[in-house]
This record gives C-alpha cells, sequence and structure tokens, in this order.
C-alpha cells in the first residue's frame, strides 16, 4: 500500500517536544490542521488502512491440530445455526479475550498472515487462520470492512 505523506511546518506557540497521534477521515482533516495549527512544529499524515475482526483462539500447544479441527468445526456449526459469535468466543477461546472482539486496528499491527487472511474476505465471513509456526490457530468472523482513514502525527 502506498502511503501519502506530507510535512506541514506550521507555525509553533509551545516550543515542548510532545506529539499526538490521530486517526480520522479525510472529511475531518482540515479541523485537525486548524485546531493544531497555533501549537504544532509539523504535521505528518498518511493513509492507514483500519480492519476489525472477532476472533476465537485456539492454543496448538495445549491441544491437537485433530482436536483444533473438531472445535473449529463445532464452532462453524454452531455459528452457522445462529449463536452469536461472542458467545462461542466466550465458550471456546484460549485466551482471555472472552467476547471475541478484537476492536478497530491498523494494517501493520498483526502477524502478516493473520492480516492478509482479513484482506481476503468481506465483512460477515467467518473463516480460519493457521499460523503454525507459533502454534496459533483462529477461527475468525469479519465484523466490519476495512476502512481508509487518515493518521495524523502531531509535534508540538
Amino acid at each position: 500500500m502506498k502511503y501519502l505523506l506530507i510535512i506541514f511546518s506550521l507555525f509553533s506557540v509551545n516550543s515542548f517536544s510532545q506529539s499526538e497521534e490521530i486517526i480520522t477521515t479525510k472529511d475531518s482533516l482540515e479541523y485537525y490542521l486548524t485546531k493544531f495549527k497555533e501549537i504544532s512544529k509539523s504535521v505528518a499524515i498518511s493513509k492507514v488502512k483500519m480492519m476489525r475482526v472477532s476472533y476465537i483462539y485456539l492454543d496448538g500447544s495445549r491441544i491437537d491440530i485433530k482436536r483444533i479441527g473438531e472445535l473449529r468445526y463445532e464452532i462453524t456449526t454452531f455459528h452457522a445455526n445462529g449463536e452469536a459469535f461472542s458467545d462461542l468466543a466466550n465458550k471456546y477461546t484460549m485466551d482471555g479475550n472472552k467476547s471475541g472482539d478484537l476492536g478497530w486496528f491498523e494494517e501493520g499491527m498483526m502477524v502478516k498472515d493473520f492480516e492478509t487472511a482479513i484482506k481476503d474476505h468481506k465483512k460477515g465471513d467467518i473463516f480460519t487462520v493457521d499460523i503454525p509456526e507459533n502454534k496459533w490457530y483462529y477461527v475468525v468472523l469479519k465484523t466490519f470492512d476495512d476502512i481508509e482513514k487518515v493518521k495524523l502525527i502531531i509535534k508540538k
């Protein structure tokens, strides 16, 4: 993905060295540029892709691959029959995220294979992701389509 990077030199009222990161929509860009114009030394702007999924983690260091396959089949069958993914996550996940919701995250924050699988699916898809070198196995529900946002890094 190509990033648009623009550096604005803005007049600074305060000379303390601090930065702030804001992720927003393109529509709000002008608002933040105006808001921070008087107190910023510079602003870096780039495009970011935001993603959101829910997941169920199955730990390959605790159970074997055969059992992982059985659990995945149960999970996807229950989900197809109307059981809420969050209820299935609460019951099956082998980590601390009992709701399964990963929240919004930007491209580049997760393991590459996990992100690639997410990008290959659309909202509502349920799919599996394997990271065998780490013994991480997932059932994933894509809860939102990917969206483009703008990231501002404001140096004060």
